[in-house]
């Protein structure tokens, strides 16, 4: 930063930056810039997402002893839920039955139950009316769940 700038940010008057701005004569923009820029505005407006969720817009919330998790998106059109679900090293989720179908990408770590395994990028869906048995992660995981109706997403 130069020395005019320091004594810009120094001296600067809110009352005088207002006099200044309002003496200034707008400048139209041309034909093709106000055009671009009115089509981006239009494109903008016609872009609403049904869930715009940023990092501490949701809290987590306890499932249990060592999992938590963090509603995403709750679609009441079709009662399904997208989640995140986190489970500390040797933590468990009781046996849970499928209401609906449930599609879980393993983001971190691990999540098993029995003799399988799913590790980081692994993706399982299950479908409705299925039972898990107990399900556990030794190393600790994220997950994103979408899901239906369940006891563990509806609990």
């Amino acid at each position: 930063m130069d020395t005019n700038e320091r004594l810009d940010m120094e001296y600067s008057d809110p009352e005088i930056d207002l006099l200044v701005a309002e003496s200034i004569r707008p400048v139209p923009p041309r034909a093709d810039l106000k055009a671009r820029l009115m089509s981006r505005v239009a494109a903008h407006s016609t872009l609403r997402p049904l869930a715009d969720v940023r990092t501490h817009d949701t809290p987590w919330e306890p499932m249990g002893r060592g999992v938590k998790a963090r509603t995403l998106f709750h679609d009441t059109a079709t009662d399904r839920t997208t989640m995140l679900i986190r489970m500390e090293p040797g933590s468990r989720l009781p046996s849970h039955t499928h209401g609906d179908d449930e599609q879980c990408l393993v983001i971190e770590g691990d999540i098993r139950w029995g003799s399988i395994a799913y590790n980081a990028g692994d993706f399982v869906a299950m479908a409705k009316n299925t039972t898990h048995p107990e399900v556990r992660s030794e190393t600790g995981n994220l997950l994103l769940i979408i899901a239906g109706h369940n006891e563990l997403v509806h609990a």
